[in-house]
């Protein structure tokens, strides 16, 4: 996985990846889609691309084959614009666009022509800093207008969308992107985050896509997130934040995948800790106690940081200025089988990172027809 290092959890982690593909699996609607937060209704398009890129993670079998599916479902749809966003009915976003197509390239699938689309949809939310917004006014405007006259802090630039859309290497514009990364590296070394209260999330994707790659060198930015991250996981091996704290299994895989990047001997341990717990704390239904809360700042709030209250999962317009959570567990569930497929040893997957050079390449299983779903 870009290098990442690897840690021998054999049996117990096959496990855990196994009992929790099957809950994702047959957590998915009639349709075929999966569904989770509640803001604006479901977040169909958002929820789905999100699991399949993380089930895309996983060798071929019944996980790597619902991706697939997911990919079909996202790449034969269409909303308001050639991006893709959080429902049918909203405008696209930089974003989720960046997860399918984070979805295409783990199944080899970005030379297609609505991938193509999709990639000169978040390139031209490129703004001057070098980072990438999550909406452009010419597109969304019309929507959100309906709510509030302005909405310059949503389509400003964003480092957790940075971040997410920096691991494309199919992009054009990567290389502006990877630099913004650099300067927005804070000196403990985490990277900020707008859409999300945990700073795992934006810290994890852009150390991974600072290591992409064939070569073993490990910049120095990502040795000092790693050492960050290393230092969140605690002696039980749980990442414990403001929302959650007894632990979160979200920022605890995002914890994870940081220090597998850093790939330092020193991280090892810290790890092995996180891997152990995450693997202890699965539920009996295969899924983790949902903890991916994600924060919705108003639409002129640059510096949701700064903000003292927040309110809790509110819907709709009310939700502005208020934290929600996946209540369905799927973005939990997901974010973590995405960390333990990393830790998997060579012995135990023949999966290889996705994007970039030297991967492995991989034929896609055919789509998951269970059921006659598909």
């Amino acid at each position: 996985m870009n290098g990442a290092q690897r840690l021998p959890f054999g049996e117990s982690a096959e496990q855990a990846l196994e009992r929790a593909t099957e809950f994702l699996r047959t957590a998915r609607d009639a349709d075929g889609w999966w569904n989770d937060y509640e803001v604006r209704g479901p977040g169909q398009f958002w929820a789905t691309a999100f699991v399949g890129a993380s089930l895309a993670e996983l060798p071929e079998g019944p996980g790597r084959s619902a991706a697939v599916s997911a990919w079909e479902l996202l790449r034969q749809t269409r909303g308001p614009s050639d991006g893709w966003g959080y429902c049918p009915q909203v405008p696209g976003d930089a974003d989720i666009t960046s997860w399918v197509l984070r979805l295409a390239e783990a199944l080899d699938a970005e030379d297609d022509p609505r991938a193509d689309e999709g990639y000169r949809f978040v390139a031209a939310h490129l703004h001057e800093d070098g980072g990438i917004s999550s909406y452009l006014p010419r597109i969304a405007a019309p929507f959100l207008e309906r709510v509030a006259p302005r909405w310059d802090a949503w389509y400003a630039s964003h480092p957790c969308v940075t971040t997410a859309a920096a691991g494309l290497h199919g992009l054009p514009v990567r290389e502006r992107l990877l630099t913004r990364l650099r300067e927005l590296q804070r000196p403990e070394g985490s990277w900020p985050a707008y859409w999300w209260p945990d700073r795992e999330y934006p810290t994890a994707l852009a150390a991974e896509a600072l290591t992409a790659g064939p070569s073993d060198e490990v910049p120095p930015e990502v040795s000092r997130a790693a050492g960050w991250a290393a230092a969140r996981i605690g002696e039980d091996g749980a990442v414990r934040t403001e929302w959650e704290p007894e632990g979160s299994a979200f920022a605890t895989a995002f914890a994870l995948r940081t220090v597998l990047a850093g790939r330092s001997p020193q991280g090892r341990a810290a790890a092995a800790r996180a891997a152990s717990h995450l693997i202890d704390a699965q539920e009996k239904d295969g899924s983790w106690r949902p903890s991916a809360w994600c924060r919705v700042p108003g639409p002129m709030e640059f510096d949701p940081d700064a903000r003292e209250h927040w309110e809790r999962g509110l819907r709709g317009k009310a939700a502005l200025g208020s934290v929600v959570l996946d209540t369905k567990a799927l973005y939990t569930t997901a974010s973590v089988v995405a960390a333990l497929a990393r830790t998997r040893t060579p012995e135990t997957s023949s999966a290889a990172a996705p994007g970039g050079p030297g991967r492995t390449a991989r034929s896609a299983p055919r789509p998951d027809h269970e059921g006659d779903r598909w």
